[in-house]
This record gives C-alpha cells, sequence and structure tokens, in this order.
C-alpha cells in the first residue's frame, strides 16, 4: 500500500506506533480492541488487525474510506471495521470503550475549542493507553481557555476561506471544515493530556519517525512533531510524606528558562569563579 509514493507498510512512522503499540500491550494484540481514530487509507487498523486485534476505524472522507476497504478485502480480514464519521462525534455511548486509540495526525487539524474536546472524548474512551502523533507549536503566541485551563499554541492554515464543503473533502490532508486549526505546544498538549485523566505520558524516540523526501530521498526528520503514549492508569499515592503535598501535581511551564537547574548550577558557578 503506497500514499504519496511511501511504502506505508515499510514507513518508520507506520513501525514506530506499531512498536510501541505493541510494546505498551505487554502481551499479544489478540482480543484486544482497538481504534484507529481517522484512520485515512487504513494502514494502521489493517496492520494490528493482522495480529488479531479487534479493530474500529473511523474516518470522514469516502475517498480514503474505499481504500482501507479494499486493504482490507486484500487481506481477507475479518476482525477490522471502517465507519465513516466526524472523529468530533466519539463518545463512549456511541463507539464503546478500547484497550488501545490511535489519535495520530488528528490534533493539529482541529480548531478550539473542538481540539480540547476531542482529547476529552479520547480519554473517555481509553481503558488501557493512547498514542498521539502530531504536530506542536514551537512558541505559545495564541492561548484558549477550557475548563478553566488555559492552553497555548499557534493558529495553523487548514482551507481557503469560503472553500465549497465539496472543495474542503477534497483536501485529503486537511480537516474536514474548519479553515483554521490550533496547533498546541509541546507543554500545553502534555498538559491537557493530564486534565484529561491520563496519569502519565511518554514521548516515544525510538523507532526514529523519518521520512525519505524529494528525488534524491535524503533523510528528514520533522522537528516539531512527537508521538506521545498516554496511559490511563490509576493516580499514585505517595507512602513518603512530603513536604508540600499540595504541589504534587503541576504544570508543564510554557518556558522552562526560569525554571532549569542546570542554568542555576551554571549561574552559581559563575557567581564563585
Amino acid at each position: 500500500m503506497n500514499f504519496n509514493g511511501v511504502p506505508l507498510d515499510n514507513s518508520p512512522i507506520v513501525r514506530r506506533v506499531i512498536q510501541v503499540t505493541c510494546d505498551l500491550a505487554q502481551r499479544p494484540l489478540a482480543g484486544l480492541r482497538i481504534l484507529d481514530l481517522a484512520c485515512a487509507h487504513g494502514a494502521y487498523s489493517i496492520e494490528l488487525a493482522t495480529r488479531g486485534a479487534q479493530v474500529l476505524g473511523i474516518e470522514g472522507r469516502e475517498e480514503w474510506l474505499e481504500i482501507a476497504r479494499r486493504g482490507k478485502q486484500d487481506a481477507g480480514l475479518l476482525n477490522v471495521e471502517f465507519v465513516q464519521d466526524d472523529v468530533r462525534n466519539l463518545s463512549k455511548e456511541k463507539y464503546g470503550e478500547f484497550d488501545i486509540v490511535l489519535c495520530l495526525g488528528i490534533l493539529y487539524h482541529l480548531n478550539a475549542p473542538d481540539v480540547f474536546d476531542f482529547v476529552s472524548r479520547v480519554a473517555e474512551v481509553t481503558r488501557g493507553f493512547a498514542i498521539f502523533e502530531t504536530h506542536f507549536a514551537t512558541a505559545p503566541l495564541l492561548s484558549h481557555e477550557w475548563r478553566g485551563k488555559r492552553y497555548w499554541g499557534l493558529s495553523a492554515h487548514e482551507h481557503v476561506a469560503g472553500a465549497t464543503r465539496e472543495e474542503k473533502l477534497k483536501a485529503l490532508g486537511a480537516s474536514l471544515d474548519n479553515e483554521q486549526s490550533f496547533w498546541l505546544t509541546h507543554a500545553s498538549l502534555c498538559n491537557i493530556l493530564r486534565h484529561v485523566g491520563f496519569t502519565s505520558v511518554s514521548d516515544c524516540r525510538n523507532p526514529v519517525a523519518n521520512l525519505f523526501v524529494g528525488t534524491e530521498r535524503k533523510f528528514k526528520i520533522w522537528g516539531n512533531r512527537v508521538t506521545l503514549a498516554a496511559i490511563k492508569g490509576q493516580p499514585v499515592t505517595l507512602s513518603i510524606p512530603l513536604e508540600a503535598p499540595e504541589e504534587q501535581e503541576v504544570d508543564w511551564p510554557e518556558s522552562l528558562e526560569e525554571h532549569l537547574f542546570e542554568r542555576e548550577i551554571e549561574t552559581l558557578g559563575k557567581a564563585s569563579s
């Protein structure tokens, strides 16, 4: 299966997501229920279904669904289903709960407040863990408040102003309808995942998720894209008394400069010399 000339079955991005999913599951995938949101061509869904998981892929564009369903038919799989829906309609009442949820390449296509509501809905249907693969804003240029919390990022372009519904649907690499999107910063992304109920979040670095671009197939890595594993566990209560237990849970600051311990050591070193 190819997408824009990239062999998806051997893509490092696909490899990273599948490797992390299998590692975190810590058991064979057979019998696990997995949700693949905005599944597009269905590469992830089909790969996981071949490993025995019961997979549901949700996709808003019929053109992508046709490719996904052909892939399912070619692979002779009965344990994967593809349905057409807007992922913003996700709810436990409509689709139930899942052991694993894939949220890949979605967040940076949604605008505020939809992106916040969507992350909350992902947490709602997740029993075990969710994988978020997304671009993030490298600077906190714009903020939105949601449920009493403030999140930072930037506004990005999705469609030209006044684009018709048909034109938007033909833009396969863009949002379904919103003309602008809100990219969360890395700090705000980690913060909202904690706020909606994920007890720990890990930054997945290996396998390396790279692309080979151009006619010379040059090796490239996205500088502002991240794969996060968000685990839906039980909050830990420490048996060791803390001096200030009310300060156990803190948000990531948007700027780390004033918080970096290494900078304090460097300053102390210069002062003592």
